[in-house]
Protein backbone atom coordinates (compact mmCIF):
# COMPACT_ATOMS: atom_id res chain seq x y z
CA UNK A 1 0.00 0.00 0.00
CA UNK A 2 1.62 3.64 -1.02
CA UNK A 3 1.07 6.25 1.26
CA UNK A 4 -0.94 9.12 -0.12
CA UNK A 5 2.63 11.49 -0.64
CA UNK A 6 4.13 8.27 -2.60
CA UNK A 7 1.35 8.65 -4.43
CA UNK A 8 1.20 11.95 -5.20
CA UNK A 9 5.03 11.74 -6.02
CA UNK A 10 4.27 9.04 -8.60
CA UNK A 11 1.63 10.45 -10.20
CA UNK A 12 3.61 13.55 -11.04
CA UNK A 13 6.39 11.67 -12.08
CA UNK A 14 4.51 9.69 -14.24
CA UNK A 15 2.57 12.31 -15.89
CA UNK A 16 6.01 14.56 -16.54
CA UNK A 17 7.21 11.36 -17.82
CA UNK A 18 4.39 10.65 -20.27
CA UNK A 19 4.14 14.56 -20.88
CA UNK A 20 7.96 14.42 -22.14
CA UNK A 21 7.40 10.36 -23.79
CA UNK A 22 5.18 11.92 -26.26
CA UNK A 23 7.05 14.00 -28.30
CA UNK A 24 10.23 12.99 -27.55
CA UNK A 25 8.83 9.39 -29.46
CA UNK A 26 7.98 11.92 -32.27
CA UNK A 27 11.91 13.56 -31.97
CA UNK A 28 12.94 9.64 -32.57
CA UNK A 29 10.79 9.72 -35.83
CA UNK A 30 12.54 11.94 -36.99
CA UNK A 31 15.55 11.01 -36.54
CA UNK A 32 14.46 8.24 -38.97
CA UNK A 33 14.06 10.63 -41.96
CA UNK A 34 17.93 11.06 -41.70
CA UNK A 35 19.58 9.11 -44.38
CA UNK A 36 23.00 8.18 -42.52
CA UNK A 37 21.39 7.34 -39.87
CA UNK A 38 20.73 3.15 -39.67
CA UNK A 39 17.06 1.76 -38.80
CA UNK A 40 16.78 1.77 -35.10
CA UNK A 41 18.71 4.37 -34.27
CA UNK A 42 15.54 6.46 -32.70
CA UNK A 43 16.43 3.58 -29.49
CA UNK A 44 19.34 5.78 -28.61
CA UNK A 45 16.63 8.05 -26.96
CA UNK A 46 14.74 5.53 -25.30
CA UNK A 47 16.90 5.65 -21.55
CA UNK A 48 14.78 8.80 -20.98
CA UNK A 49 11.27 7.07 -21.12
CA UNK A 50 12.12 5.21 -17.88
CA UNK A 51 13.62 7.76 -16.00
CA UNK A 52 10.59 8.82 -14.68
CA UNK A 53 9.91 5.05 -13.53
CA UNK A 54 13.63 5.04 -11.91
CA UNK A 55 12.97 7.99 -9.75
CA UNK A 56 9.56 7.20 -8.47
CA UNK A 57 11.33 3.59 -7.23
CA UNK A 58 13.95 4.96 -5.80
CA UNK A 59 12.54 8.50 -3.98
CA UNK A 60 9.51 5.54 -2.77
CA UNK A 61 11.90 2.85 -2.48
CA UNK A 62 8.55 0.77 -2.55
CA UNK A 63 8.32 -2.76 -4.62
CA UNK A 64 5.81 -2.25 -7.15
CA UNK A 65 6.64 1.63 -7.45
CA UNK A 66 7.97 1.92 -11.17
CA UNK A 67 5.42 -0.57 -12.31
CA UNK A 68 2.61 1.85 -11.16
CA UNK A 69 4.42 4.67 -12.31
CA UNK A 70 4.65 2.73 -15.95
CA UNK A 71 0.99 2.12 -16.01
CA UNK A 72 0.16 5.45 -15.67
CA UNK A 73 2.91 7.48 -17.33
CA UNK A 74 1.89 4.91 -20.22
CA UNK A 75 -1.92 6.29 -19.31
CA UNK A 76 -0.51 9.55 -20.12
CA UNK A 77 0.73 8.76 -23.16
CA UNK A 78 -1.90 6.82 -24.85
CA UNK A 79 -4.19 9.86 -23.80
CA UNK A 80 -2.00 12.58 -24.99
CA UNK A 81 -1.98 10.32 -28.94
CA UNK A 82 1.50 8.80 -28.75
CA UNK A 83 2.59 7.04 -32.02
CA UNK A 84 2.79 3.99 -30.52
CA UNK A 85 -0.92 3.67 -30.14
CA UNK A 86 -2.51 1.51 -27.74
CA UNK A 87 0.69 -0.60 -27.35
CA UNK A 88 2.79 2.77 -25.06
CA UNK A 89 0.59 1.07 -22.36
CA UNK A 90 2.25 -2.31 -22.88
CA UNK A 91 5.55 -1.01 -23.63
CA UNK A 92 5.22 1.71 -20.27
CA UNK A 93 3.96 -1.22 -17.85
CA UNK A 94 7.14 -3.71 -18.86
CA UNK A 95 9.24 -1.31 -18.61
CA UNK A 96 8.22 -1.01 -14.72
CA UNK A 97 7.96 -4.37 -14.24
CA UNK A 98 11.68 -4.83 -15.26
CA UNK A 99 12.95 -1.65 -13.48
CA UNK A 100 11.06 -2.84 -10.05
CA UNK A 101 12.20 -6.80 -10.64
CA UNK A 102 16.32 -5.23 -10.80
CA UNK A 103 15.78 -2.92 -8.03
CA UNK A 104 13.72 -5.76 -6.01
CA UNK A 105 17.02 -8.09 -5.76
CA UNK A 106 18.72 -8.30 -2.56
CA UNK A 107 20.45 -5.28 -1.82
CA UNK A 108 20.98 -1.48 -1.89
CA UNK A 109 20.31 0.38 -4.69
CA UNK A 110 23.76 1.25 -5.62
CA UNK A 111 24.44 2.97 -9.04
CA UNK A 112 25.83 -0.25 -10.94
CA UNK A 113 21.90 -2.00 -9.58
CA UNK A 114 20.73 1.10 -11.42
CA UNK A 115 22.39 1.25 -14.87
CA UNK A 116 21.57 -2.50 -14.85
CA UNK A 117 17.85 -1.62 -14.22
CA UNK A 118 17.78 1.36 -16.47
CA UNK A 119 19.60 -0.56 -19.22
CA UNK A 120 17.47 -3.70 -19.01
CA UNK A 121 14.42 -1.62 -18.36
CA UNK A 122 14.87 0.80 -21.90
CA UNK A 123 15.59 -2.09 -24.09
CA UNK A 124 12.56 -4.16 -22.83
CA UNK A 125 10.78 -2.19 -25.41
CA UNK A 126 12.37 -3.25 -27.84
CA UNK A 127 11.16 -6.85 -27.09
CA UNK A 128 7.58 -5.68 -26.74
CA UNK A 129 7.87 -4.08 -29.97
CA UNK A 130 9.26 -7.14 -31.78
CA UNK A 131 6.78 -9.83 -30.26
CA UNK A 132 3.99 -7.04 -31.48
CA UNK A 133 4.70 -6.00 -34.48
CA UNK A 134 8.81 -5.95 -35.88
CA UNK A 135 9.18 -10.22 -36.40
CA UNK A 136 9.52 -9.19 -39.75
CA UNK A 137 12.79 -7.54 -38.88
CA UNK A 138 16.52 -8.76 -39.31
CA UNK A 139 17.67 -10.28 -36.11
CA UNK A 140 20.56 -8.36 -36.66
CA UNK A 141 18.61 -4.65 -36.83
CA UNK A 142 16.64 -6.08 -33.76
CA UNK A 143 20.02 -6.48 -31.94
CA UNK A 144 21.33 -3.16 -32.53
CA UNK A 145 18.02 -1.80 -31.53
CA UNK A 146 18.34 -3.58 -28.26
CA UNK A 147 21.63 -2.28 -27.68
CA UNK A 148 21.06 1.50 -28.48
CA UNK A 149 18.38 0.94 -25.59
CA UNK A 150 20.53 -0.30 -23.36
CA UNK A 151 23.25 1.75 -23.60
CA UNK A 152 20.81 4.64 -23.74
CA UNK A 153 18.98 3.03 -20.27
CA UNK A 154 22.61 2.57 -18.31
CA UNK A 155 23.12 6.26 -18.84
CA UNK A 156 20.03 7.82 -18.31
CA UNK A 157 19.72 4.56 -15.27
CA UNK A 158 23.31 6.84 -13.93
CA UNK A 159 21.37 10.08 -13.97
CA UNK A 160 18.58 8.94 -12.50
CA UNK A 161 20.45 7.58 -9.62
CA UNK A 162 22.02 11.37 -8.95
CA UNK A 163 18.76 13.21 -9.59
CA UNK A 164 17.12 11.25 -6.94
CA UNK A 165 19.34 11.65 -3.98
CA UNK A 166 19.24 15.40 -4.97
CA UNK A 167 15.38 14.99 -5.52
CA UNK A 168 15.08 13.46 -2.22
CA UNK A 169 17.00 16.38 -0.25
CA UNK A 170 14.93 18.77 -1.83
CA UNK A 171 11.76 17.25 -1.03
CA UNK A 172 12.69 16.01 2.54
CA UNK A 173 12.65 12.24 2.22
CA UNK A 174 15.55 10.11 2.87
CA UNK A 175 18.38 9.24 0.03
CA UNK A 176 17.81 6.22 -1.66
CA UNK A 177 19.03 3.27 -0.18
Amino acid sequence: MFKIRELALIIVLSALGGAVSVPLGYAGNLLKAVPILPFGSPQILSGVHILWLLLARLLTRRAGAATFAGAVKGLVELSLFSFHGVQVLLISIVEGIVADLVLSAPGRASAAKVAVAGGLSASSNVLVQWLLLLQGLSPYVIVFMWFLSLVSGVIVGQFGELASRRVASIIGSAPPQ
